[in-house]
């Protein structure tokens, strides 16, 4: 602990700086006043302070200090902040409070030069923030080894809870890497506590150097800062509220009742554990809203039949095949929703765009869940469940084991399956698919969802095939959603269903038009004109509507709109092309742009090398996305572990595309590849898929030769 005046190395238990003369003052870390090392709890809010030793007592930062960690701020927040200043000050804000210090940093002090333990505090400072401002927090309050941080103001979010979480668990991970390194007997000391609340704040005022003051309505902050201090080395605990704002995206558990200083009632504590993956498509599109479900009685009666037959032992495939936009994916949730499927396991997956090249990857996510691996676990956790997993349902590990932990990079040292052939391999692999799905209906009944087969990869037709071939004495109903492009063979087998959905009739498209318009007299002659041009198809209403408010033809509110100006004036398109191409030119030029640059990286696509390939400042890249946001041509679809959109629909994106002429495809796609190479360097090769796809269309041979040929080799490793 250093003094505040002169930064001289304090003596432990002194109230004065021996250099200076200058009385130590302390901070409290609940509410921010100033208070003597004589004090055993701070007299503002009751939080233990001293001599009790919750927590390390440190100076505050200094004016100097915290304008350098304000310089720090990213510039696409900084610019968030800027524009959310004059409007913010004096409003109430729900936000989440992250608390976080560095534990027994007095331990560590005493082992180290005082210089060593100033570079270890920045590091580790350096590192929490960074995970922070990933998220889009702001640092608030720093006193020593401790600082304090909000998500939601100035930055607005929905979901402040979870970025808070996410960020908690960075910067564990991080501290724990940066730890490793240390030497032996420091590293195992740098560990940190993280303590989360939720709740309301008042925004007093914001200064110039983006440093923000809040105060604190009720208790946020000081249960935020009790959670900390409760906390062991290495945990995060949240209050109930963010466990209740954060239910179904992150992992937690309960901790039980805690009495609080100065509360009244106990106060339900949670720890955090870590994330829950997004699954499918539609289920991330559910949490943001889904327009009303109409029509599909004959389809959901059809599927109902399947269902049942599959549960008496009957196994059925069941293959829903149509346009893009005729409301597929949304007919297999609503169906695996609802009560008939009750009692049936529901394990999903899909496949990408670009998934052709990654052999097994749909049949990989789609056993994730009932293998309970996490792709991105160690190897040894990866054999570890699967070994379990077999166990439990009286699979012999032997053969299919190696098979299956192949399938996850996890390699299993048998000497059998190293000596098979690649041809093998291959059909080890499909017996073991088999051999684990099958067991796990014996157990219980289930529903496998696999979507977009219109871009399966060879390998993973192949396990389907296989299974298909199975099905007849299962308890497994396998839904399956194409595009008319796509084939099969099981077109001859009796337990194959093909379910042709088509664009909604004239009265449903009717009953989906008025939930979207509304039932504004003045809006029957467009509603005439939409549902003759959009022949039905749920997406080009959705679209069409969209457009027409966007070029401020309707004015009003979905679900309440008028029209704004005559109807002869409104360019309605007549198919989804003419709709989407409609609302790209609508968008102002640099927006525009951006979107075309990011149609190019491919569906899902990285906010690091989309800000690579774009070129825009910092600033400007922020207002365009929170634009492309807004227009719903882009949206958020992961915040862990890295910032990554996607477009909103496939067809979205597929329009976009085509809009680029061929020599700016191929310059943004050689530009793409130089961004990977530099966003994932030293990590390429879980990606050369990718990046093979993007040198190819780029036309730099030589890279793309190299990359396809670790493309084979990994491929090969996998038998396909």
């Amino acid at each position: 602990m250093r003094c505040a005046a002169c930064g001289t190395e304090l003596i432990a238990g002194k109230k004065f700086c021996h250099a200076c003369g200058t009385r130590v003052a302390l901070t409290c870390r609940g509410c921010g006043a100033t208070v003597s090392p004589d004090f055993r709890f701070c007299p503002d809010c009751g939080i233990e302070i001293g001599s009790a030793g919750v927590h390390d007592a440190a100076p505050p930062a200094t004016d100097d200090a915290l304008a350098r960690l304000s310089r720090d701020i990213p510039e696409t927040l900084a610019a968030k902040i800027r524009t959310a200043q004059h409007t913010i000050a004096g409003e109430r804000k729900q936000v989440t409070v992250l608390f976080c210090d560095l534990a027994g940093s007095t331990a560590i002090a005493e082992r180290l030069d005082p210089e060593e333990y100033h570079d270890l505090l920045d590091e580790y400072l350096e590192l929490a923030f960074r995970e922070i401002y990933r998220f889009e927090g702001i640092v608030n309050q720093i006193a020593g080894d401790g600082l304090m941080a909000l998500f939601g103001a100035p930055v607005a979010h929905e979901d402040h809870a979870v970025r808070a979480c996410y960020a908690a668990l960075r910067m564990q991970d991080s501290i724990s890497r940066f730890a490793a390194k240390l030497a032996p007997g420091t590293g195992e000391l740098v560990r940190i506590r993280v303590g989360l609340n939720s709740g309301e704040v008042l925004v007093r005022a914001i200064a110039g150097d983006l440093h923000m003051d809040y105060t604190a309505v009720g208790q946020t902050t000081h249960l935020a800062a009790r959670m900390e201090q409760m906390a062991e080395p290495g945990a995060i605990l949240a209050t109930d509220e963010v466990a209740r704002l954060v239910e179904g995206y992150v992992q937690t558990r309960r901790h039980g009742s805690r009495s609080i200083r100065g509360l009244a009632q106990p106060v339900e504590v949670f720890e955090i554990l870590g994330t829950v993956p997004l699954r499918t498509r539609v289920q991330v599109a559910e949490r943001r809203g889904l327009s009303r479900f109409v029509g599909r009685e004959a389809e959901l009666t059809q599927l109902g039949r399947a269902l049942r037959l599959a549960q008496q032992g009957r196994g059925q495939v069941v293959a829903l095949l149509g346009e893009p936009g005729v409301g597929k994916s949304r007919l297999l949730l609503e169906f695996v929703r609802a009560q008939s499927a009750s009692g049936f396991g529901v394990f999903e997956s899909t496949t990408l765009s670009h998934g052709e090249a990654t052999p097994y990857f749909p049949i990989a996510t789609l056993l994730a869940r009932q293998l309970e691996v996490d792709a991105a676990a160690a190897p040894d956790a990866i054999r570890s469940r699967i070994v379990r997993k077999l166990t439990a349902l009286d699979v012999p590990p032997v053969p299919h084991f190696p098979a299956l932990a192949a399938l996850y990079g996890a390699n299993s040292g048998d000497r059998q399956w190293e000596s098979l052939d690649p041809p093998q391999r291959h059909r080890a692999t499909l017996e073991a698919v088999k051999a684990l799905l099958l067991a796990q209906a014996r157990v219980q009944p289930m529903i496998l969802v696999v979507e977009d087969l219109h871009w399966i990869d060879a390998e993973s037709q192949d396990a389907l095939d296989h299974l298909v071939r199975a099905l007849s004495g299962s308890r497994i109903l396998l839904l399956v959603e194409y595009r008319p492009e796509y084939t099969n063979d099981w077109s001859g087998m009796s337990a194959f269903t093909p379910l042709r959905v088509a664009p909604l009739s004239q009265e449903r498209a009717a009953d989906l038009l008025k939930s979207l318009l509304g039932d504004h007299p003045g809006l029957a002659p467009l509603a005439r004109q939409l549902l003759a041009r959009t022949e039905g198809n749920p997406l080009f209403l959705e679209e069409s509507v969209r457009a027409l408010a966007e070029s401020k033809a309707l004015e009003g509110s979905p679900g309440a709109y008028r029209l704004a100006r005559a109807l002869e004036t409104i360019r309605i398109p007549a198919m989804v092309q003419d709709v989407l191409a409609s609302r790209l030119d609508l968008l102002p030029a640099r927006e525009k742009s951006l979107v075309q640059v990011a149609s190019a990286l491919g569906k899902d696509l990285s906010a690091a090398v989309l800000k690579r390939v774009a070129g825009l400042a910092d600033e400007e890249l922020a207002a365009a996305l929170a634009r492309l946001q807004a227009s719903e041509f882009l949206v958020e679809s992961a915040l862990f572990p890295d910032l990554q959109y996607s477009f909103k629909h496939a067809f979205t994106h597929e329009v976009v595309y085509s809009s680029l002429p061929h020599q700016r495809r191929r310059r943004l796609h050689t530009q793409v590849v130089e961004a990977m190479e530099e966003v994932y360097a030293g990590r390429t090769a879980e990606r050369v898929e990718i990046l093979a796809h993007h040198a190819v269309h780029g036309e730099l041979w030589e890279p793309a030769v190299g990359y396809l040929r670790q493309a084979a080799a990994r491929a090969y490793e996998r038998s396909a």
